[in-house]
């Protein structure tokens, strides 16, 4: 695979950086995630606006421009992928390099890029017949909201969920339910849709953001008020948004099965305008 470092285009067993970024010695960078569809990235200005957040509240002192297009159309065409391919872009942006300390250089240094386009289809069993997950305590730091690099309590959690024989984990702030592991959850309850408000406690998907706006668009009933743990044996539906994921059901959470471990209607009826808005917006012929 063809990936970008520092400005060139590499096979990736042939990419490096130097041992003194600080990304590789501190996680002191941010990273972005796309989905694309028939060769064009989703909601991609969303990102860009997302991504310079990251970088500004991290105070990495760098102005996105044009390159994050032209980073993902060369890795396109470099990497021979098709538009018929489901693929994953992710570029990282970090502080660059410096000598080991906590406290940022005092010179000002060229931030390190690296990035690679990859084969990611959708998981189709879990779309269609649903994720068993479990709760976890969370303790993240608390800005969530920044997409920095450091993920070792994500994770942490995710492969404790899957040595539990679970497919991934729901985070828990003082008995509330905030997020998983990578992805966004909501929840149905007596028809309305509950997910977590946009704190710091989550990272405020793009998908997320996406479904919020097909539910106020389309007559759904929601609220950005989170669930407790307590209340999980009253729910209907349950579903994660993500990147990767669109909205994919949630059957089961820890020992309660949601909806007899069957996809609940209000799911199917937002995958189903998920799908709508891809086909009109990315794959219809004009």
């Amino acid at each position: 695979m063809i990936v970008f470092v520092n400005g060139k285009y590499l096979n990736d067993n042939e990419a490096n950086i130097n041992v003194n970024d600080r990304g590789y010695l501190l996680a002191d960078g941010v990273y972005e995630g796309f989905r694309v569809y028939n060769g064009k990235i989703f909601k991609f200005q969303e990102h860009k606006q997302r991504f310079q957040r990251s970088l500004n509240e991290l105070k990495i002192q760098y102005t996105l421009k044009d390159e994050l297009e032209t980073i993902f159309e060369n890795l396109f065409e470099k990497n021979s992928y098709k538009n018929s391919d489901e693929l994953f872009y992710y570029i990282q942006i970090t502080r660059g390099v410096a000598l080991r300390d906590h406290a940022f250089p005092k010179e000002k240094t060229k931030v390190g890029i690296y990035a690679f386009v990859a084969k990611k289809p959708l998981n189709e069993k879990a779309y269609n017949e649903g994720l068993k997950v479990c709760t976890t305590p969370d303790n993240r730091w608390a800005r969530c909201d920044i997409k920095c690099i450091s993920l070792t309590a994500n994770c942490l959690a995710k492969q404790n969920a899957l040595d539990n024989g679970f497919d991934d984990a729901l985070f828990v702030h003082d008995g509330v339910i905030t997020e998983a592991t990578a992805s966004n959850v909501f929840f149905v309850k007596d028809n309305t849709i509950y997910t977590h408000g946009a704190t710091n406690r989550i990272l405020s998907g793009i998908t997320r953001n996406f479904v919020i706006d097909l539910c106020n668009e389309n007559g759904f009933k929601l609220s950005e008020f989170p669930l407790t743990v307590d209340k999980l044996k009253t729910v209907d539906e349950a579903f994660l948004t993500g990147t990767t994921l669109e909205v994919t059901p949630i059957v089961k959470i820890n020992n309660i099965s949601i909806n007899e471990q069957k996809v609940g209607e209000t799911t199917k009826k937002l995958q189903k305008l998920f799908k709508e808005y891809l086909q009109n917006n990315f794959y219809k012929k004009s």
